[in-house]
């Protein structure tokens, strides 16, 4: 799972707002966004590259239920040492007293390349406590690749601005019962709305293996 699916996700959860019991309204929503080095848990598997997210969400009781497509395209001098990604994802999120939470199934597929698709399962909680802690997990089901990520920070106003540190740890378990891999790091991110329903923002994040 790369770092957007894992915002996408986010993002879905923290604008699910207050859950209406008997609600049924649907809401698009949609990323696009560019990075100078894209990073998946730890590890780096793209330099330049461009990416998209959008899908629809839909209260259903107490939860929220969404569809996305999420597509990740490598450019620049070096785009042949990455694979292009096209992944679906079907996922629902619900609150709680004092938590929230969002399961997802994730179909990852590598258009043009010689990687196999395959289905991943997300899950994570976030505690409503001070600098909003969240436990990730995930896990391959075909590559059998799992592993667990603790994220948490401040986030605060600044005039139209939202800025936030959030940082991140967390280890990954390979399939292959090749070494597992751990890391650290943190991200820096600013937003502002454009519109009322456009936001723009940018981030910057530093991780160590």
């Amino acid at each position: 799972m790369t770092l957007a699916r894992t915002l996408l996700s986010a993002t879905t959860l923290m604008a699910a707002g207050p859950l209406a019991a008997e609600a049924s309204e649907k809401r698009i929503f949609m990323d696009i966004g560019a990075v100078s080095a894209l990073h998946d848990r730890g590890e780096q598997i793209g330099r330049q590259t461009l990416e998209f997210g959008a899908g629809i969400e839909i209260d259903v009781q107490e939860a929220t239920v969404y569809g996305a497509f999420y597509r990740l395209l490598p450019v620049g001098d070096q785009r042949a040492a990455f694979e292009d990604e096209a992944d679906f994802i079907l996922g629902v999120a619900w609150g709680g007293h004092g938590y929230s939470a969002d399961v997802s199934a994730n179909w990852l597929t590598y258009p043009g390349e010689d990687a196999d698709s395959s289905l991943e399962v997300v899950g994570a909680v976030t505690l409503e406590a001070p600098f909003a802690p969240t436990l990730i997990g995930f896990y391959d089901t075909d590559l059998k690749d799992w592993g667990l990520e603790f994220a948490a920070g401040p986030e605060w106003a600044l005039g139209d601005w939202t800025l936030s540190a959030i940082g991140r740890a967390g280890f990954v378990q390979p399939g292959d019962d090749s070494a597992h891999r751990s890391y650290a790091g943190i991200e820096l991110a600013a937003a502002r709305p454009v519109s009322e329903f456009v936001e723009f923002g940018f981030f910057a994040g530093r991780y160590r293996r």
